[in-house]
């Protein structure tokens, strides 16, 4: 049995490539073994891959390895991916064939870098244990648009998601940027309040799109025309601060 170590110490030092073929022919198997694990059996989580921007200035994942990474951020309250997966086979997001050159340019890597001072079995297993196909990357998951993918539900059942064409992840961070910036907005004006009153009734207009003066009055008692003063008030006050 031809020692894999010692081969690719040989062709590191030769560059022979009937040497990297003998390599790949020893590998084959592993190869494949491996190519099939990734396509037909594994599933990825969407929000690894793409991750909102909640998520994107989260710190907790900080040290973490990445197959932990989804039980800690299972039930997060601040996060806002789209909570599904994706299998390349039963998604039909690419080629068997894809996934086998991937590990294959992986094992090309890892030659490349491997030190010849140690075992090459343990290093390249190591590298391929946790190896995920270099084209799953944030553009990909974005290419998902009408494709059918799974999720969850509270019991834990498999059901379909769709990801719209417009592109559901894109809509969602374009919502929470348009939510970041009315929460600054609102903070700024509640932070020119100077009694509970006055914040209040600004919270029932910022909250309520739909909120008169009349109806503030009826929620809280008073006259329509109290309410009138208040936010004259404050509308002077923002006036003044934004000068």
């Amino acid at each position: 049995m031809i020692n894999l170590t010692n081969l690719v110490k040989e062709y590191k030092e030769k560059k022979d490539k009937i040497l990297l073929n003998q390599i790949y022919t020893e590998l084959q198997s592993t190869i494949k073994q491996k190519a099939r694990f990734i396509y037909y059996a594994k599933f990825y989580p969407l929000n690894l891959y793409h991750p909102c921007k909640f998520c994107r200035n989260c710190n907790k994942l900080n040290n973490v390895p990445k197959n932990e990474h989804n039980i800690i951020c299972k039930d997060c309250d601040i996060c806002k991916c789209i909570k599904g997966f994706f299998n390349l086979k039963k998604n039909n997001l690419c080629e068997f064939e894809d996934v086998e050159n991937d590990i294959w340019l992986e094992v090309m890597r890892t030659i490349e870098d491997f030190d010849i001072t140690k075992d090459f079995n343990t290093y390249l297993f190591s590298n391929l244990w946790e190896f995920i196909p270099s084209f799953i990357t944030k553009d990909f998951v974005k290419s998902l648009s009408n494709k059918s993918l799974t999720k969850l539900d509270d019991e834990g059942n498999e059901t379909q998601i769709d990801i719209s064409e417009e592109g559901e992840i894109d809509k969602l961070n374009k919502e929470q940027e348009i939510q970041q910036k009315f929460e600054k907005t609102k903070n700024k004006i509640l932070s020119l309040c100077k009694t509970e009153r006055e914040k209040i009734v600004i919270n029932l207009f910022l909250n309520d799109k739909t909120m008169t003066q009349d109806k503030a009055g009826e929620i809280l008692k008073i006259s329509q025309q109290a309410i009138s003063l208040i936010l004259n008030k404050l509308q002077k006050r923002l006036k003044k601060h934004l000068k």
